[in-house]
């Protein structure tokens, strides 16, 4: 393949996540988070089969969109069911917790992928899926699901399956009453447009929006390759590694933090740290590419900027932003509210990918690192002005919170 055809095996990757996010607003709220869970493994089976004997590009292309699809689906899905599954104590540590796992499947299909044919890889990796629902099959859905859609019985189940029957009945009146209250008007994906719920829309843009405009899909993609930039300092192949290995190690702890430091200084930290990295980055490429200097004694820098960005961007922007669009939205909305989060995330993902391979290419990679420098600033000033603080509360209490700020703001205006 041309560079140009093996950047489409990346980008239509992230195109069929943002067809899978958009088809989740048609299916969300009538499905279920367990169920499209649950059956995303059927497609994601079918494209790894493809993947394995395909035989021409646009075989590869098909096989890469399905399986984009469907984690458009299921990534959306299992961040809403596992925020409503949670105690509000560790809530932010399980919602975390899955971009740890995703991490550790990106790394796990380096290793295969970088010693094992394709096709042998892909029937290795057939196997995930395929345990996923063997094992999924059996959790139960989500109880504020169950209560949204009117059954109180199998809600009841669900939520002593999940966390014991002890208040039991009094945990499922304040689920059910919040959700009475929310859908005294009916909700539909317009409602997240509106005035209410415009402070938690543009939080998750600014959060997105420095999430992936940071370049972290593309640097993902194409780790061997910069790695080569570097020169020979160390292997392309062993500075993969290494990059995964501390995207997920900081994951992990990103998860130990969040629920004792909170949100917001988590990511403020992230992306500053991110911003500094990307800066020091570009002006490492600029000074070798544009100045021509002689760089071959420290061209090990740009392998411990790119290590030192990985670093920084997993404290906070690489994990918490998968979950908390689901705090910041009523049950009757996070369907749409998750749909409009991950076509954000898909989005600026593809848009990040084919910018980064275009002007590496054409300009120099010091332009892409600069470039997502600034993107990442403006995400920082967004969610500094537009993100409330959520540690340690329930669901139905931040929308409470919420509502309040909302009318205060209003009496406010009325009587300056």
């Amino acid at each position: 393949m041309t560079a140009d055809e093996s950047s489409w095996v990346g980008t239509v990757y992230l195109l069929g996540g943002l067809c899978g996010s958009v088809l989740l607003s048609v299916v969300g709220r009538r499905i279920g988070r367990k169920s499209i869970v649950l059956w995303s493994s059927v497609p994601f089976c079918i494209s790894w089969i493809t993947v394995a004997f395909a035989t021409t590009l646009h075989e590869l292309l098909i096989a890469r969109y399905i399986a984009g699809m469907s984690e458009g689906l299921a990534l959306a899905s299992l961040i809403i069911y596992v925020s409503e599954i949670s105690d509000k104590e560790i809530r932010g540590m399980l919602g975390s917790s899955v971009s740890v796992t995703l991490f550790l499947g990106v790394m796990a299909i380096n290793l295969v992928g970088s010693y094992m044919t394709i096709k042998t890889s892909s029937l290795i990796l057939l196997v995930m899926p395929a345990l996923h629902f063997l094992t999924f099959v059996w959790m139960p859905e989500s109880p504020n699901y169950l209560l949204m859609k009117g059954k109180y019985q199998e809600a009841r189940q669900s939520f002593i399956a999940l966390k014991g029957s002890e208040d039991v009945d009094h945990s499922l009146a304040v689920i059910g009453t919040a959700i009475e209250n929310e859908n005294l008007n009916k909700t539909r994906f317009i409602s997240l447009f509106k005035k209410n719920n415009r402070k938690s829309l543009w939080a998750i843009f600014g959060i997105r929006f420095a999430q992936q405009m940071s370049g972290i899909t593309a640097f993902s993609i194409y780790a061997q390759t910069i790695f080569k930039e570097g020169g020979e300092a160390i292997s392309p192949i062993l500075g993969a590694v290494i990059f995964h290995t501390i995207q997920l190690i900081l994951s992990v702890l990103s998860a130990v933090l969040v629920d004792k430091l909170g949100r917001r200084p988590l990511l403020i930290s992230s992306a500053i740290g991110s911003i500094g990295a990307l800066l020091a980055g570009g002006l490492f490429f600029f000074i070798r590419d544009v100045a021509n200097v002689d760089t071959s004694r420290i061209s090990t820098l740009s392998t411990i900027i790119l290590f030192i960005f990985s670093f920084t961007f997993c404290l906070g922007l690489q994990t918490m932003p998968n979950f908390i669009t689901a705090e910041l939205f009523p049950t009757a909305l996070r369907a749409y509210a998750s749909t409009a989060a991950c076509v954000l995330l898909y989005s600026f993902a593809a848009i990040c990918t084919k910018y980064f391979q275009f002007t590496k290419d054409n300009y120099g990679m010091f332009v892409p690192f600069w470039s997502f420098a600034i993107c990442v600033a403006i995400g920082l000033v967004m969610i500094v002005t537009y993100l409330p603080e959520t540690r340690n509360k329930t669901l139905e209490d931040i929308q409470i919170e919420l509502n309040q700020s909302k009318t205060t703001r209003k009496r406010s205006s009325r009587n300056p």
